[in-house]
């Protein structure tokens, strides 16, 4: 078959999608750059040269390309950008490019968004080639004249036709090689293409001459010779005509074959050739194809700096003079840009004028500061063309920056790389408009951060298709009188505008200059930060506190990387400012101001020397023209010295120097010298340029080594300032928490990140302000569950003028911030560093990038496309050298290191270490076996993460949406296997039994039988199963016989020989342990540091059921004794127990994959993996990371259509679940009773509404409960059991939800409500035959029954949970199962007071979680365990236990863990008058942690946290810092429920409510009323909440009578107190005992009065460390007094009500 095709057969070709391709050869991918002009021409002629043919030219102009970039790259959605553009263009362009090969053309050129193609014919054939080349045209304007792409906008085609002489021009050298065509038909194609209209064929008027003008059918444009062609008549045979023309082309390497489009693409491999054709290809395209990366990955939407040069050649210009001035022009720009990383990307000629397109910026050349290297590029371009070259009339730069698609447009094998987009055309337009200079954008003149005298704003000119250009501005280049010092600080003090987490440094600052005014030697301060730290806004604060008139003086400059290559610059601008002749114009007027204030310092003979340094005009004495060069340099700086020191006496000079990476090197050497010899003070900010942090000459290392330097590495803001600077910079109050969140992962603590991240969302409208409005009762909204508490988090911190209104900032609806792309600036500093990779590196990085933050390197290996394991770990051993990537060895690690790099980045980085200069050598030795020790670490590394995560968010953008999902996918696959619990915690879903109630999700997924052998391995292996239960059944059986004071005979043939073999030492251990069962033996339960005290149990209640709870108890403690002994004893024996890994898992395998599987649309699987997150963080009480993913998942069934969305009632039911579970934990307690009454409907489980439907259902619910206890439940199949199983615990799980949220209200209703939940929790979990969940389910339903006063069935189901727990195999689940009934009864007889049975169980609950490794739930453990001792007063062993969580909390950076020790720290200093850590320690803990996602959540311990800092301002009489945290702690009163740690933090916030009381008593008796009537609704609430916790009963009562007696009634307050005193004694509470004895002596009893120790003591409280034996006497008196305000009552409250209603009220 023929090469050409009829038009009708290319229609075919093009929509046969089943059509076959050749396969491209290697020299294929090569050739696919290059026209075939220089394919198959001649490469023996050396360059420049000529070569002259005749042809016909087709130029295809499209019409919308640039709309069409701008609507892609405006795009801030992840899922647009580059790859949908890349597509739209190729799929029209490569179409174009097939009409034209198809019809036998040569594509000569892509011009952005035009294409010149080429016949090259003998001029005899030229007339049936330009009817060829007309058929083409039609064929391309049938199918594309109107095209309509996704995006709404319409791509058209206009086309220009010319016929004649051409030549072609090779310009370059033995590297870089351009082609050029030049002459009429050139120019004459251009201007046929701009007389066309969309959809209309130009020929010119030379293609009309040679045309056959009886086949084509033309009509005239008016004023032109060109013509319009309207058709070709169709009276001549195609066949013919095709044949004929397919021998005019023959010669010119058409194919006959079908399957190959172009013969190029199928070379056979020619290294001559290859070599050749390379030196058309740029090099950043080479380095892609030579790493055998697919075509599309070259294609990306990124940041660049675009320089369009256009040389407009005098008319008498023949084409040899454009050959040599081409020739000149090129070597030259190449020799300018190509050391700035710059590159020739285009090079076209029309009209007499030859353009170039540079670039800066493209793949693998990204620099930091390219749009400073382009301008000063383009300077120096105009300035050499404009004087070298020969026949040049005029010369035009025009520069821009911004993001433009870069990328290859064509078809597979015809196609270049190339850039488009609106700055491109914006470029050319500036550089056609503004002639004969170097123009700019606005953007451009901001980002290169040059000083402004560098610009001239150049007036606005209308550019034909550019909409909006900005102000444009001509560059003057750079000169020595332009900049004669100009050096200034761009940014000032502004007190409206403070320096914010900067106050260490500063306060180095001003001591070390204290030091320096005491010492008289020279001192230095080195503040070192990366870009976007704040150093200059630091600069600027330091320059401004070293201000003192009469006393400091300071300059101040500021330094531009311009200035590190002129000579003595810095200092010769210091000096100048420091002289006083930086403002003076003329060279007279300064000599003038150096006479007058160089008088009597130096000499008139030596004052000559000062002309060069300043560009005065001193007279040359004799004594200085006998010197040479180097003598006058030396006793100009030995002057310059003498200055200094002259005048220095006078007053301090303080020289702050910013951007000192840009000090010259002579002027680091006289710096240098001027240390050692004049005592100065000299502050700089430097930010290294390389990775290794070296100084830029050994002169600058050796002053940061000096012993008087102090050098800073500056850290990132700490999270809390990042929201400081937000709203700071948005001028609000507060910021919505999901914008907190954004910045704080996004901006990775850099300041200037903050900024432009605000920046680019702010532009692409995003943010929305409102007004501030108090509207705290307004009913609960899941949405404002987080953002209304944090709106108002800053309303404390408002301007004083009242009058202004408050903002605050919320997001856009319907915006995902997840989904916002990086701002450009932040894009170009990553791809700078990114471009410095090989193309090895970058794709390491690029497919790390896709898998997350944190990595997998077995996860990295399974993406990489055909890589060996070898060629990986070298790759990743060369990035973690480079510090792109950090090893960090297992999951765990991950938290360790941020955890290191969270506490580092609250203190300054102080150092000391030895420092190189850049050139300065090291031994090659140790280098090599420092990458050899690398390479091996690498290997054994599992788990990675990037160092910058702004590198790995800006690597994935550049990935193109079809590569991130076919990525994500294989991700997706490979985590699926991993996406389960921890093997501590079963490995089951973090939802109980998730995937089998979701259809399809078990053929993905392991099925259960596989994962059973991995639930029965648990802390024992089988052999210990046997034994331990074994040895327990014979214990209990010997027990029940009546044997309890001695151990049971284990002598029996079964037992002793066949399972164990028991040593004697054991034995004697169990039979002591039987002998005495009220003490257990230390040894048995901790280790011989730890001991465990024992108590006789309580007994509070005198009956029958009180004595039988008891021996039940006793009986539980002694069966934990038991199996603590028996676990530690064979610890040795059996398998190692595993801690928790289930939030590492959660992070890097069940979080990735829902992100995976929403990049891959999967939405079933997306839902599942979301509801997964939700649960697991719920589980690991982070209830905001829960909130963000539940929205995510409630977004996206939202976005599904109800019939295909495939998501089952039954996950519908868990979203609902989970969102009632997070409300519940943050105190929204109608809508989380709404969601959850929600969630059961859509389980089937359906709740009653009302009293008496409640009533019969009970009913039915205890019938079913006795049933449950006579019969055994059967599973039909294996699969419906498990499904069957999802349901019931999720219907339990709701019913537990439920009960506990209506037993917060007291209403009778609600309680019978409550009781209702509770019971059909027990039968769903009775229904379960779930031991673990049956025990759990009579523990609360005991509990449910304890606050409702029901004794009988509380104590009956406690006893209940008690014995079915001794069936329990002690295993893994069954161990975690006592371990937790155990925290469940030490928690409830805390709450009810029996202080003895609380501890004694905590202990055991502790040592447990220590066995199984549960430092999760031993946080809950030690933290009961404190609050028991502490009211117990047992001082030494709460401040033991406190010692165990700091221990733990610290180690596993555990924040909720570390608030609990904080809290207790705090109790200890207010109510025990001593410290365990500093009130400033504790202090600094709040402050920088409130603002902590996972601790915001935890309302119950930040109100505890808040009421403890208020009470301690409150007592020290601290009222302004008293107002913040009582504000915040108010706020959260709605949001707390009645746990023990709410009503211990409630008792809290009322006694700081009592002491403001009493403060407006005294000081501001209108205040007073208003606060009484508050204070009176939050005793009445307090009382009624501790319902649940009566051991704190007392402390109410206390206040209770403390407002009595402010009030003036003692008699009440008397009765009150006495309540008080009663009910400590009740529930155990010695504490408050010991502090309403001290009371009563102080208000009633007390004949002397009495001495405050605790004011006399705070703040520096004794300190009580671990170990300590002290007596509790000790402390028993250090406690605040309650003091009785000093007024007169009855004039206060005359007006209140009388007093019967006064104590009714109280």
């Amino acid at each position: 078959m023929n090469r050409l095709q009829t038009p009708g057969t290319v229609s075919i070709i093009m929509k046969d999608g089943d059509k076959k391709q050749a396969e491209i050869s290697p020299l294929g991918k090569i050739a696919a750059h290059v026209p075939d002009l220089i394919v198959y021409g001649d490469f023996t002629q050396e360059v420049p040269c000529i070569e002259s043919f005749d042809g016909v030219l087709l130029f295809v102009d499209i019409s919308g390309f640039t709309a069409l970039t701008e609507k892609f790259s405006m795009n801030t959605n992840l899922d647009c950008g580059a790859d949908q553009l890349t597509q739209t263009l190729n799929h029209y362009v490569g179409d174009i490019v097939e009409d034209v090969l198809i019809f036998g053309g040569d594509v000569l050129k892509f011009a952005g968004d035009a294409i010149l193609a080429l016949w090259r014919v003998e001029r005899c054939h030229i007339h049936d080639i330009i009817t060829l080349a007309v058929k083409c045209s039609f064929s391309i304007q049938q199918v594309f004249s109107d095209y309509d792409v996704e995006v709404g906008l319409e791509l058209k085609v206009k086309i220009g036709l010319s016929a004649g002489h051409i030549s072609k021009v090779l310009i370059g050298d033995n590297r870089h090689q351009y082609f050029l065509v030049i002459g009429r038909a050139v120019d004459e194609v251009r201007l046929a293409q701009n007389l066309a209209k969309a959809s209309e064929i130009i020929l010119s008027p030379n293609c009309w001459e040679l045309c056959d003008r009886n086949l084509i059918e033309v009509e005239k444009i008016q004023g032109e010779r060109a013509v319009r062609v309207r058709y070709i008549k169709n009276d001549f045979d195609n066949e013919e005509f095709f044949e004929r023309c397919t021998a005019h082309l023959y010669q010119h390497h058409t194919c006959e074959n079908f399957e190959i489009l172009r013969y190029a693409s199928v070379l056979a491999p020619d290294e001559e050739l290859e070599k050749s054709l390379r030196k058309y290809v740029m090099r950043n395209v080479l380095r892609k194809i030579d790493d055998n990366q697919p075509l599309e990955y070259l294609s990306e939407l990124r940041p660049v700096t675009i320089v369009f040069v256009n040389l407009q050649f005098d008319e008498t210009a023949n084409a040899l003079h454009l050959c040599k001035a081409i020739q000149d022009a090129n070597a030259k720009i190449t020799g300018i840009i190509d050391p700035l990383s710059g590159k020739i990307n285009k090079l076209f000629m029309f009209d007499k004028g030859c353009t170039l397109l540079c670039i800066f910026g493209l793949p693998g050349d990204k620099q930091p500061n390219e749009s400073t290297h382009a301008l000063d590029s383009a300077h120096k371009i105009h300035l050499f063309c404009s004087t070298s070259l020969m026949k040049l009339k005029i010369v035009s730069v025009g520069v821009t920056s911004g993001p433009v698609f870069c990328g290859v447009v064509g078809h597979r094998v015809r196609h270049e790389y190339t850039v488009i987009g609106r700055k491109v055309n914006l470029a050319a337009r500036m550089m056609m408009y503004y002639p004969g200079l170097v123009s700019c954008d606005a953007v451009t003149y901001t980002t290169c951060k040059l000083p402004h005298y560098f610009f001239e704003e150049l007036p606005f000119i209308e550019m034909k298709g550019v909409m909006n250009p900005g102000t444009v501005y001509k560059y003057l280049g750079f000169s020595e009188k332009t900049m004669i010092y100009k050096a200034y600080l761009t940014q000032e003090q502004n007190d409206h505008y403070p320096l914010l987490g900067r106050k260490k440094e500063t306060d180095i600052f001003e001591n070390s200059l204290k030091t320096f005014k005491q010492s008289r030697k020279s001192q230095v301060i080195m503040y070192d930060g990366p870009m976007g730290y704040g150093k200059s806004q630091l600069m600027a604060e330091i320059a401004f506190l070293g201000q003192a008139p009469g006393q400091n003086r300071v300059v101040a400059i500021e330094l531009t990387k311009i200035n590190i290559w002129q000579n003595f610059f810095a200092v010769r601008t210091l000096m100048a400012m420091f002289l006083g002749i930086d403002t003076c114009k003329t060279y007279d007027a300064r000599q003038y101001v150096l006479v007058n204030k160089l008088r009597g310092i130096v000499e008139d003979e030596y004052l000559c020397l000062l002309n060069n340094l300043f560009h005065v005009k001193f007279p040359t004495s004799e004594v200085v023209s006998r010197m040479d060069n180097d003598e006058r340099n030396t006793q100009m700086e030995i002057m310059l010295r003498h200055i200094l020191k002259q005048i220095r006496d006078k007053e301090v000079v303080i020289f702050v120097i910013d951007e000192s990476q840009y000090i010259d090197t002579v002027s680091w050497q006289f710096l240098e010298k001027m240390i050692r010899t004049v005592p100065i003070f000299v502050v700089m900010s430097l930010c290294p340029d390389n990775r290794k942090a070296r100084l830029p000459c050994p002169a600058a290392a050796r002053i940061r080594n000096h012993h008087n330097t102090v050098y800073i590495h500056l850290r990132e803001l700490p999270p809390s300032v990042i929201v400081q600077k937000a709203c700071q910079d948005l001028g609000v109050v507060s910021i919505a928490r999901e914008l907190e969140i954004f910045l704080i992962q996004r901006s990775h603590g850099n300041p200037f990140y903050c900024e432009e991240l605000l920046r680019n969302l702010h532009f692409n409208n995003v943010l929305q302000f409102h007004v501030l409005e108090e509207d705290e009762e307004k009913e609960d909204e899941w949405d404002n569950i987080f953002t209304r508490g944090v709106l108002k988090a800053q309303a404390s911190k408002s301007p004083e003028n009242k009058e202004e209104d408050l903002y605050i900032c919320t997001i856009r609806q319907n915006v995902k911030l997840h989904n916002i792309m990086l701002p450009p600036t932040l894009k170009g500093i990553a791809l700078a560093e990114l471009d410095n990779m090989t193309p090895s590196e970058q794709m390491v990085v690029k497919c790390a990038a896709v898998i997350g933050v944190t990595f997998e390197t077995e996860l990295l290996l399974h993406i990489l496309p055909e890589w060996t394991k070898m060629k990986m770990n070298q790759t990743l051993a060369t990035l973690v050298d480079s510090r792109i990537f950090q090893c960090f060895g297992e999951r765990k690690e991950v938290h360790a290191v941020k955890s290191t790099q969270s506490v580092s980045s609250e203190e300054l980085c102080i150092s000391s270490q030895t420092v190189k200069s850049i050139g300065q050598g090291s031994d090659l030795g140790p280098l090599v076996a420092e990458r050899l020790k690398q390479e091996e670490m690498v290997m054994h590394c599992k788990v990675m993460g990037f160092c910058t995560p702004l590198l790995q968010e800006a690597a994935y953008e550049l990935w193109l949406k079809s590569q991130k999902e076919a990525l994500h996918l294989k991700c997706a696959s490979y985590l699926q296997w991993h996406a389960h619990q921890c093997k501590c915690c079963g490995q089951g879903d973090f939802i109980s039994f998730h995937r089998y109630a979701v259809e399809g999700m078990l053929h993905n997924i392991d099925t259960q039988e596989s994962r059973m052998q991995f639930l029965t391995e648990s802390t024992l292996n089988e052999a210990a199963t046997v034994l331990v239960s074994e040895m327990l059944m014979k214990v209990e059986l010997s027990r029940r016989n009546g044997s309890k004071d001695t151990m049971p005979a284990v002598h029996t043939t079964e037992f002793s020989k066949e399972t164990f073999r028991m040593p004697s030492k054991v034995r004697r251990s169990l039979s002591f342990l039987f002998g005495n069962k009220r003490h257990s033996p230390d040894f048995l339960l901790r280790s011989s540091a730890e001991t465990i005290p024992s108590l006789p149990i309580q007994r509070p209640l005198v009956m029958q059921d009180s004595f039988r709870a008891e021996d039940t108890e006793i009986e539980f403690l002694n069966r934990m004794d038991e199996i603590i002994l028996l676990t530690e004893m064979d610890k040795k024996k059996i398998k190692t127990i595993s801690s928790c890994e289930c939030e590492e898992i959660l992070e890097s395998v069940i979080v990735p994959l829902s992100h995976h599987c929403l990049a891959v649309e999967d939405n079933a699987w997306a839902f599942y993996y979301l509801l997964e997150c939700a649960a697991a963080y719920v589980y690991l009480a982070n209830n905001y990371m829960a909130f963000t993913y539940l929205n995510t998942a409630e977004t996206l069934l939202k976005s599904l259509d109800a019939k295909e969305k495939g998501i089952s009632q039954f996950e519908e039911s868990l979203l609902y679940s989970l969102k009632g579970e997070v409300s519940y934990n943050m105190g929204q307690i109608n809508l989380a009773k709404k969601l959850i009454k929600k969630a059961l409907n859509l389980l089937k489980k359906g709740f009653p509404l009302t009293i008496i439907g409640a009533f019969f259902m009970s009913m039915v619910e205890t019938s079913k409960h006795m049933s449950h206890q006579k019969k055994q439940f059967s599973w039909q199949t294996h699969t419906g059991r498990e499904k069957r199983l999802a349901t019931l615990y999720q219907q339990g799980h709701c019913l537990s939800l439920l009960w506990q949220i209506f037993s917060l209200d007291l209403a009778i209703s609600s309680k019978k409500f409550a009781r209702l939940a509770a019971l059909m929790k027990v039968n769903c979990a009775e229904e379960t035959q779930d031991e673990s969940q049956i025990i759990s389910s009579y523990m609360e339903f005991s509990l449910c029954c304890q606050l409702m006063g029901c004794q009988h069935e509380w104590m009956k189901y406690e006893l209940m949970a008690i014995k079915r727990s001794s069936q329990l195999r002690i295993v893994g689940g069954g161990l975690l199962t006592i371990a937790k009934l155990a925290l469940s009864l030490a928690y409830m007889k805390l709450c009810l007071g029996n202080m003895a049975l609380a501890i004694q169980l905590g202990y055991r609950a502790h040592k447990l979680c220590v066995l199984l490794k549960k430092p999760k739930l031993d946080y809950i453990v030690l933290s009961d365990l404190f609050r028991a001792l502490f009211l117990n007063t047992r001082f030494s062993e709460a401040v033991e236990v406190l010692s165990w969580l700091e221990e733990l909390s610290f180690r596993d950076d555990n924040v909720i863990g570390k608030a609990c020790f904080i809290s207790g720290c705090l109790d200890l200093m207010l109510y025990a008058g001593f410290s365990f850590k500093p009130f400033k320690h504790c202090l600094d803990f709040i402050l920088t942690n409130e603002t902590n996602c996972i601790l915001m959540s935890q309302n119950s311990i930040m109100l505890d946290l808040y009421s403890s800092l208020a009470i301690w301002f409150a007592r020290l009489q601290l009222w302004d810092d008293f107002k913040e945290p009582f504000e915040k702690a108010r706020r959260l009163l709605r949001r707390t429920s009645t746990s023990f740690s709410a009503n211990h933090g409630f008792c809290k916030f009322v006694e700081s409510e009592a002491l403001l009381l009493r403060k407006y008593i005294e000081d501001s008796p209108e205040k007073a009323r208003e606060t009484l009537g508050k204070m009176a609704r939050d005793l009445e609430q307090a009382i009624s909440q501790c319902s649940t916790s009566p051991v704190y009963y007392p402390r109410v009562y206390h206040l209770k009578a403390y407002v009595q007696l402010m009030l003036g009634y003692d008699d009440y307050s008397q009765m009150f107190l006495e309540k008080a005193i009663q009910s400590s004694e009740i529930y155990g509470n010695h504490l408050e005992l010991s502090w309403l004895e001290i009371t009563k002596e102080w208000w009633f009893t007390g004949t002397a009065p009495m001495e405050d120790c605790w004011l006399n003591t705070a703040p520096d409280f004794p300190v009580w460390k671990t170990g300590l034996a002290l007596d509790k006497t000790t402390y028993s008196k250090t406690k605040y007094l309650l003091k009785v305000p000093e007024f007169e009552s009855d004039s206060l409250f005359s007006e209140l009500e009388s007093e019967e209603s006064k104590t009714e009220q109280f």
